[in-house]
């Protein structure tokens, strides 16, 4: 703790400044004085005032949902790897999605004994891409070609669900 000559010096300097200059710049000495007390009592507030500290807000981790607001934005940076291949999370998301329309057929992405109907639905580069390892990454174009085969598989899965339309 600084002793308290120490901490009124700094006060006294800044009244005796802001005095000089309304006197330099034209003011009546009576002004002057003025605001020299004008600047005690700013700085006799300023010291009085209590120090807040900053509040410490409970960290929570971000929920991540499927579907969720930042799941498309996730899933297109995870797009944006090195050297035109996608980042793992990208290729793990196009697996959930794989595993969850191919369950509709009753099909199991993983299952050796699924493989020849999995790729007569999807194709082999969809399949294939689907089953890269972490060492070997695949590229955009081939991550964006299983999407779209994806997506023609659960077009054709809504079409088989969906009732006739009755004719008029």
């Amino acid at each position: 703790m600084t002793p308290p000559r120490i901490r009124l010096v700094g006060p006294i300097i800044f009244r005796i400044i802001v005095g000089v200059a309304v006197w330099y710049f034209g003011g009546s000495p009576w002004w002057a004085i003025a605001f020299a007390l004008l600047a005690a009592a700013v700085i006799v507030g300023w010291r009085a005032m209590p120090h807040l500290e900053a509040p410490i807000w409970p960290q929570r981790a971000p929920e991540t949902s499927v579907g969720g607001r930042d799941d498309v934005q996730v899933l297109g940076w995870a797009f944006a790897g090195k050297r035109g291949k996608v980042q793992s999370r990208a290729v793990d998301r196009a697996r959930t999605i794989a595993r969850d329309r191919l369950r509709f057929y009753g099909l199991d992405l993983d299952a050796e004994s699924d493989r020849d109907r999995v790729v007569a639905l999807l194709g082999r580069r969809p399949y294939a891409t689907l089953h890269t390892n972490v060492a070997n990454m695949p590229s955009q174009s081939a991550l964006l070609a299983c999407l779209d085969a994806l997506d023609r598989l659960a077009s054709s899965a809504q079409e088989r669900t969906l009732p006739p339309k009755e004719k008029p």
